[in-house]
């Protein structure tokens, strides 16, 4: 197991479990309000075991995760974590959420994350809600959680809220959302201000927009046993999304991924190997973006900083894979710039830029300049070191300073053609590498 951290909303820190492979094709697990990523453990060690990386990960306010200083639990908080990290990952991931974890995907990707999922699996999933039903959940909620209780008073308030359903099982990762006291009594590891939200009786009708708007395939899953949430309830919802599907586990109630987590981890990997295949995927011209841009990332670059003035004098650069060389005679190279950059219309009317190629100790300066904003030449060692020339970074493992010789349409992108002036090399050093949305090292043999 690797212990992962990503950044969400308002910058709150979001604690991971992962198992498997991170080459693997990403599935992520949610967990519904009040429980902790090691719920899904069982069923993540499954996914690894067949070729997956699955990913668990604490909502904002529970178990490992930070606290919103701000107090935002709402659920746009919840979905704007969600879309950072699927945004985080180097490829689409198949989500897989349980019951606020599975409201929380299905309006993500309902309202503007079709492209960064390769499918959803929405367990005990309502969005149909009544008020006196949403409050005596929310009060069986705080009292399982609130305080400090034994362990058994603890697992009888998880029984008693749904009565008539089988026991839980996997009391142990049911548990682990809690921390044990020297005396034996537990107690709750989250923020209390992230259960006492009640905003779903109030969301329902951009629930129901949302999953009118889910295009990716989608599993329905419920317990046979289920008092709360019926075969009609899902089959209501089943109509709302376009293809989506409907599985029952016989003899399950609310916690089935514990209760019946053989049957359970079956259907999550049929849904995988019909819908994300362990097999190569393919772009049509036209279809999912993601897919080509996970394509492209099989191509392994190097890594620059490319580098110009601004109209004041003063440096501007940023971190770039898209370098290529052109011609010996003319000496050409370029780059390509996305339209969206701050950056574009300095590197236009400056008509002159420099690409600094990294080597493999200069990571943290290639981070340094992909992030947005800051002092990105603070403490840098740069030089102009020809007339008409760009900044030029002391270390690099090359550096070739150029005249803008044409720009040209690419599509999101403009692609700066340069003229080499003046080109300097150390080959003394291994490049910087990057494959696959990762810095990578070199061997040789």
């Amino acid at each position: 197991m690797e212990r992962r951290n990503f950044k969400g909303y308002g910058g709150v820190q979001l604690a991971a479990d992962a198992f498997g492979s991170p080459e693997a094709p990403p599935v992520l697990l949610i967990p519904s309000g009040g429980e902790t990523k090691e719920i899904w453990h069982g069923s993540a060690k499954a996914l690894a075991a067949a070729g997956r990386y699955a990913i668990c990960f604490d909502l904002r306010g529970h178990g490992d995760s930070g606290h919103a200083a701000d107090g935002r639990y709402d659920l746009d908080a919840h979905v704007q974590d969600l879309r950072a990290i699927l945004a985080a990952l180097p490829s689409r991931a198949l989500v897989v959420g349980a019951g606020l974890g599975a409201i929380i995907a299905l309006v993500a990707v309902g309202e503007s994350a079709p492209h960064l999922v390769s499918g959803l699996a929405l367990v005990d999933i309502n969005i149909w809600f009544e008020e006196v039903d949403v409050k005596r959940l929310h009060a069986a909620l705080l009292q399982r959680t609130t305080g400090a209780g034994a362990a058994g008073h603890i697992v009888d308030a998880l029984a008693a809220v749904h009565p008539g359903e089988p026991a839980p099982a996997g009391i142990d990762r049911l548990l682990a959302a809690f921390v044990t006291h020297q005396d034996g009594r537990l107690e709750w590891r989250g923020d209390p201000r992230a259960l006492a939200s009640a905003e779903l009786v109030t969301q329902q009708e951009r629930m129901r927009a949302a999953a009118a708007r889910v295009v990716t395939p989608v599993m329905l899953i419920r317990g046979s046993l289920n008092a709360t949430i019926s075969n009609e309830t899902l089959q209501r919802l089943k109509s709302l999304i376009p293809g989506a599907e409907l599985a029952e586990i016989e003899g399950a109630g609310h916690f089935l991924a514990a209760d019946r987590e053989d049957a359970f981890n079956a259907i999550i990997l049929d849904f995988l190997e019909r819908h994300s295949p362990r097999q190569p995927l393919s772009y049509i011209g036209g279809s999912e973006p993601r897919v080509l841009r996970d394509a492209l990332g099989c191509f392994g670059t190097g890594v620059t900083i490319i580098t110009t003035v601004d109209p004041a004098g003063e440096p501007i650069g940023l971190t770039a894979n898209s370098f290529t060389s052109v011609s010996l005679d003319p000496p050409l190279i370029l780059f390509s710039l996305a339209r969206q950059s701050a950056n574009l219309s300095i590197f236009t009317q400056a008509e002159r830029f420099a690409v600094n190629v990294l080597h493999i100790g200069q990571q943290p300066l290639a981070n340094r300049f992909a992030q947005r904003g800051g002092p990105r030449f603070e403490g840098v060692d740069w030089s102009i070191r020809s007339e008409n020339g760009s900044p030029i970074l002391g270390g690099a493992l090359a550096s070739f300073d150029c005249l803008t010789h044409a720009v040209h349409e690419g599509g999101d992108h403009l692609i700066f053609i340069g003229r080499v002036h003046h080109a300097w090399f150390e080959p003394h050093r291994d490049p910087l590498f990057y494959f696959r949305g990762k810095y990578r090292r070199l061997h040789f043999t």
